[in-house]
């Protein structure tokens, strides 16, 4: 029984947006080939890197800087992985973040101003990187759906795990999420409430399951905000309170429809 719809839902809060923004490294086991979800709907198009390490010993490369910068041999580097030293007998060992810095995505190292590495100098490096899949040849992206799978033939091997980065593309609430959380309150109400359907349009009920429905949206809302990482944790925490406070107004109403359910309960028979 329908009890409470999208329309109603809707006058009660605003889902403007959910969060986009910049995922990394998402672990993903691949079972097969069958389609895995990706946290988050409206992925961007062609954002998908799907990467895995595959040599376990580090590489090491001597480096002249040019200008501030180490051009490294390879991209797509571990975060943490990478040690600077004066000479490959680790003479002196220089400090990320304050004698350089390390972009990752790009291997590319940029000597901080007032460090101790001098310009202009040679140096050693030892580091660790991803290998890189290909989209189209190791495995496919459904954009709008979030989701992933590994193809026939691919290098990526059944049961293997690998890591992910991709882009969100920030996006409205769609009408198929609300109608989902609209579906899912008509069902608990009916199950745990009404179950012969005494109750019909009754407007208290109704308005309990619009502020159930409501509440599960938050709780969707918030999980968004919590993978966009610490920019999204506040956002987050007000859906979670605001779920909650309409959770418990549902629970309020529901109170008297409880009572009235167990009166109309027969004898119990000894």
């Amino acid at each position: 029984m329908s009890y409470t719809n999208t329309e109603l839902v809707r006058k009660h809060v605003s889902f403007d947006e959910t969060t986009g923004g910049v995922r990394r490294e998402y672990p993903v086991i691949f079972p097969d080939q069958e389609w895995v979800d990706i946290p988050g709907r409206n992925l961007a198009e062609n954002s998908v890197i799907v990467k895995a390490v595959r040599d376990y010993a580090p590489v090491f490369e001597e480096i002249t800087t040019v200008q501030g910068i180490l051009m490294l041999s390879n991209e797509c580097l571990l975060r943490g992985s990478v040690t600077v030293a004066s000479d490959s007998s680790l003479g002196i060992i220089f400090r990320e973040n304050i004698d350089y810095s390390v972009e990752c995505s790009g291997g590319i190292i940029r000597l901080i101003e007032g460090g101790s590495i001098p310009a202009d100098s040679r140096v050693a490096v030892w580091y660790y990187y991803y290998s890189r899949y290909n989209e189209g040849s190791d495995y496919s992206v459904d954009y709008d759906k979030g989701m992933i799978r590994r193809l026939t033939n691919s290098d990526i091997q059944p049961g293997q795990t690998v890591l992910i980065d991709y882009d969100l593309l920030s996006a409205s609430v769609d009408d198929d999420l609300i109608a989902g959380a609209v579906s899912e309150a008509n069902a608990i109400i009916e199950k745990q409430i009404d179950p012969d359907g005494q109750y019909g349009a009754d407007i208290a009920l109704q308005t309990a399951a619009t502020y159930l429905a409501v509440s599960i949206l938050c709780r969707m809302a918030a999980a968004g905000g919590l993978l966009a990482g610490s920019t999204g944790y506040h956002n987050a925490s007000a859906w979670l309170e605001l779920g909650e406070n309409y959770r418990r107004d549902y629970e309020n109403l529901l109170k008297s429809f409880r009572v009235r359910s167990s009166r109309l309960s027969g004898p119990a028979h000894s």
